[in-house]
């Protein structure tokens, strides 16, 4: 909803006093009875405007145009605090018992006693949001937690999963977790028609999974005491400077950029043993190392929207990223026991050196059929090129590797206020990179009054494949179906 309808409410109230007859001066004004304020009106929240989701070309969605400019933290004209938390909101688990046997370690029985259980926790998130304002200046921030769990826990005869997986008789463990945090920091200056802002953020993520294996034999049987443990870990950081500059005259257009510099480090560790011991002797077999990927890179950032007629609205958006001199160093160690005696060896050499650039750019378009009604249509195209030069660990220059992908995508939706605080909300993406092809969104936005405001949001689940950056997080390759709700209140 825009302005209009506050325009035609107030000429209209205006006229009405113009023409009626001026009071009596002998006689008292009686005083006017107290009526109930209005409701909460649309107008207040431009099309798209709630939750943390949605934004098109044409409409920005305040709660996320700043993360991309942060001279657009200004488009928050109030002091306000919110909350957000949701995710898949799957939270599930599986167990069995055969003969009362248990997932837990112990001796295996698998011809008498069996036990499983299976747990996971998908896609729960909370984020708090808030921004402080003080005449021209704003000043606030958000803090973003996401965590996905997934638990296997058998103990029992040996079982083929699928081809890739297949386990003898004995007790398995697996877990995997992941946490992803977001903290960012932003400040803006409102000197009509010229904005300007400048946010810092720290965005930590660490991916983790053990699996773990072990055959021992029942009390009174013979056999060989196995034991087999796989671990892994990746840790992504990225540290974040931006400033951004926006001119928005008020009139049918407005414009703007941002410039980041971007400091990232992925580290990925591992260790895998297998042990088995006989009656003749130990056997220890392994390897544990890490890899470490360091990389400086900067951001240029710019998008504006122009009206095009009245009910009509054009939207643009670049993005380019460049992070050269990346460097990605190997250290580890391998060993091969048998008994007391047996073989090390180590490792410590600078495995690559690469570069990445990201180009993005978009369009889009938003209509207006009436003062309650928008509908908007966004297209896009996203290309990411990695080159490397790959070396032994004689540091002789093995290969040459040039990476390059790119698909453009699509996006539509419609948004209506069925009431002066009540929208809905309604749309689709498709990314031909993603699994399933075809997305859908929506959401409800309700106003109770000036002071509060509630959305709900809901998008579905899709496993993507076209970034393939050497510092992607987990959460934008598997996206789990997404319910978030979100509470802001005004002050």
């Amino acid at each position: 909803m825009r302005s209009v309808t506050s325009i035609v409410v107030f000429f209209a109230a205006a006229l009405a006093a113009f023409g009626q007859e001026p009071p009596a001066t002998t006689a008292p004004t009686p005083a006017p009875a107290p009526t109930s304020a209005p409701p909460a009106k649309a107008v207040d929240y431009p099309a798209f405007a709630g939750g943390t989701h949605v934004e098109f070309f044409a409409e920005q969605n305040k709660y996320r145009a700043y993360l991309a400019n942060p001279a657009d933290f200004i488009l928050f004209d109030e002091t306000f605090i919110a909350g957000d938390v949701g995710g898949d909101l799957s939270f599930g688990g599986f167990s069995y018992s055969k003969n009362k046997g248990t997932s837990g370690p112990g001796p295996t029985e698998p011809d008498k006693r069996a036990g499983l259980d299976v747990g996971y926790t998908a896609g729960l998130g909370v984020m708090a949001l808030g921004a402080y304002r003080f005449g021209p200046w704003m000043a606030g921030g958000s803090f973003e937690f996401n965590r996905d769990a997934a638990s296997l826990g058998y103990n029992g005869a040996g079982m083929t999963l699928d081809s890739f997986f297949t386990t003898d008789d004995g007790w398995i463990d697996v877990d995997v977790v992941s946490q992803r945090y977001g903290i960012t920091a932003v400040g803006a200056a409102a000197l009509e028609p010229h904005f300007a802002g400048v946010s810092f953020s720290f965005k930590p993520e660490r991916l983790e999974g053990e699996y773990d294996f072990e055959y021992l034999p029942a009390p009174g049987e013979t056999g060989t005491h196995r034991f087999d443990t796989l671990w892994g870990r990746r840790e992504l950081k990225e540290y974040r400077v931006k400033g951004g500059y926006s001119f928005k005259p008020g009139g049918a257009y407005d414009v703007g950029g941002a410039f980041g510099v971007r400091v990232l480090r992925s580290t990925l560790n591992w260790r895998d043993e297998s042990v088995e011991e006989e009656p003749s002797g130990i056997v220890n077999k392994g390897s544990t190392g890490d890899v470490d990927l360091k990389g400086v890179g900067v951001t240029i950032e710019g998008g504006g929207r122009y009206k095009l007629l009245d009910n009509l609205r054009a939207g643009g958006m670049l993005e380019l990223q460049f992070i050269p001199g990346i460097r990605v160093d190997r250290r580890g160690e391998r060993w091969d026991l048998v008994g007391p005696f047996g073989e090390r060896t180590t490792q410590d050499y600078r495995l690559a050196d690469a570069g990445e650039r990201h180009v993005k750019f978009g369009g889009g378009l938003a209509f207006y059929p009436d003062e309650k009604t928008t509908l908007a249509f966004d297209y896009g195209y996203d290309r990411l090129t990695i080159s490397a030069d790959v070396y032994d660990d004689d540091s002789v220059e093995v290969d040459e590797l040039q990476l390059s992908a790119y698909h453009t995508f699509t996006r539509l939706g419609a948004e209506r206020w069925v009431i002066d605080n009540l929208a809905a909300k309604i749309g689709w993406e498709q990314n031909l990179f993603g699994y399933p092809r075809n997305v859908f969104f929506g959401g409800l936005t309700y106003k109770f009054d000036d002071d509060w405001l509630i959305n709900y949001d809901y998008r579905g689940s899709q496993l993507t494949v076209n970034n393939l950056s050497l510092f992607v997080p987990f959460e934008d390759i598997v996206k789990p179906a997404s319910h978030r709700f979100m509470i802001t209140r005004y002050f």
